[in-house]
């Protein structure tokens, strides 16, 4: 069972390299986009694997449950960014190096352990949109090889590597987005305005009064 969006490129490229592995009736697709319900009944269903790809839902734990091999989950960031906006924190903290994670899921979002990962390096011209279409095709090349690896019959590796922090929240991410002037020199600002940048987004803001400012950003359809 492979759980992802909908309306998402790298998705549907997530499902035809599982079609290209396995024969469609052994196959279960579920997409949606965030907000929708996730369906009840697919507690039933006993999956060898459940394998999330991008899902906008958190896979509730009585569903994990039911995969009777693994439940695994293709998370966009590496072990030093688990959890919300991996992306803005890392171009936050100007981290040189970033990388995707795959790894056995737990009732708490990115805490079990990691089957592999897949890192490259940040350079000090990348955004948001950059660091996230790299991420989408190494997040691919760890799917293709983990499918690989199930379609042999062969088991998952287990990587040395470990989580090194707690997950991130969404609350945290939008905290990172608000400029308070009297807080942040002109450093911090730049960095606020380049970790919450993506086109056609609102992006990084500050309040004055009872008004919200936001930084304009680009006006065009993102490549990602």
């Amino acid at each position: 069972m492979l759980i992802s969006k909908d309306d998402n490129l790298f998705c549907r490229y997530a499902e035809h390299i599982l079609l290209s592995c396995f024969p469609k009736e052994e196959v279960r697709l579920v997409a949606g986009t965030v907000g929708d319900p996730l369906d009840k009944e697919l507690k039933w269903c006993r999956p060898e694997y459940l394998v999330s790809f991008l899902s906008p839902w958190i896979i509730p734990a009585e569903l994990l449950q039911t995969a009777r091999t693994a439940a695994i989950n293709f998370h966009p960031g590496s072990p030093d960014y688990p959890g919300s906006g991996c992306y803005n924190f890392a171009l936050y903290e100007n981290a040189a190096r970033y990388g995707v994670t795959c790894h056995h899921m737990q009732p708490k979002v990115d805490s079990g352990d990691i089957v592999m990962t897949s890192y490259f390096d940040v350079g000090e011209w990348d955004t948001v949109e950059t660091l996230k279409l790299k991420s989408m095709n190494h997040l691919l090349l760890c799917f293709e090889r983990v499918v690989s690896l199930i379609a042999a019959g062969r088991p998952l590796p287990l990587s040395e590597e470990k989580w090194r922090r707690k997950p991130f929240t969404r609350k945290e991410m939008y905290q990172l987005f608000e400029i308070d002037p009297a807080a942040c020199d002109t450093a911090e600002v730049q960095k606020r305005i380049r970790a919450a940048a993506y086109p056609s987004c609102k992006g990084a803001y500050t309040v004055i009064g009872d008004t919200r400012f936001y930084v304009d950003t680009e006006d065009r359809p993102p490549i990602v």
